[in-house]
């Protein structure tokens, strides 16, 4: 992309302010946001972003993004749920985030929307997730975690409506779609 996706300006404003307001229309939640290299590019483009957000900071980006998922769910108070939502996936609407908590509430250790027969985000973990999430290698991976996690019964894949947990804007053919209203 040529600069960190977060700060790509999608009508008018960088993308992580949307992110942003959109989590925010899903009710009172803490937003965390982690970032590693990048930090400074955030800072210097978003002077207001602790105002935003919490900012957690991945103090070595290199062992992978799972690394950073790990740094966010440190900052979790023991016991708590939480929703993960990677920058580069547009936060969907909040009747997605109900149905997630909905499910969960009825048992399992993840919540994952499904569209159209395929899984995407956000996803909900619950606080026995988060802790075995913790105590992985950094160089894991969410996917494989979930995979395994669901052999075991502890996944709840739930259906929504909403085409968006399933998009994932890496290209610049992606960014333009969604600026232009159609992704």
């Amino acid at each position: 992309m040529g600069e960190p996706k977060g700060l790509v300006v999608v009508k008018g404003r960088r993308w992580v302010e949307h992110q942003i307001e959109a989590i925010g229309r899903t009710g009172d939640r803490r937003v965390l946001l982690v970032l590693g290299h990048d930090q400074p590019a955030y800072e210097q483009a978003l002077p207001q972003l602790d105002r935003l957000t919490e900012v957690v900071v991945n103090p070595d980006p290199d062992r992978g993004p799972f690394s950073s998922l790990q740094c966010g769910l440190a900052q979790v108070a023991p016991g708590t749920a939480v929703f993960v939502l990677p920058v580069d996936v547009p936060a969907p609407s909040p009747d997605v985030w109900a149905a997630l908590l909905g499910a969960l509430t009825a048992g399992g250790e993840a919540a994952v929307p499904v569209h159209e027969g395929r899984g995407g985000h956000p996803v909900l973990l619950a606080a026995p997730m988060v802790l075995r999430l913790l105590s992985r290698p950094p160089e894991s991976r969410l996917d494989a975690e979930l995979v395994e996690l669901a052999t075991a019964s502890g996944v709840v894949r739930v259906p929504v409506s909403d085409p968006r947990i399933r998009l994932n804007l890496n290209a610049p053919e992606d960014w333009g779609k969604l600026e232009r209203g159609s992704g």
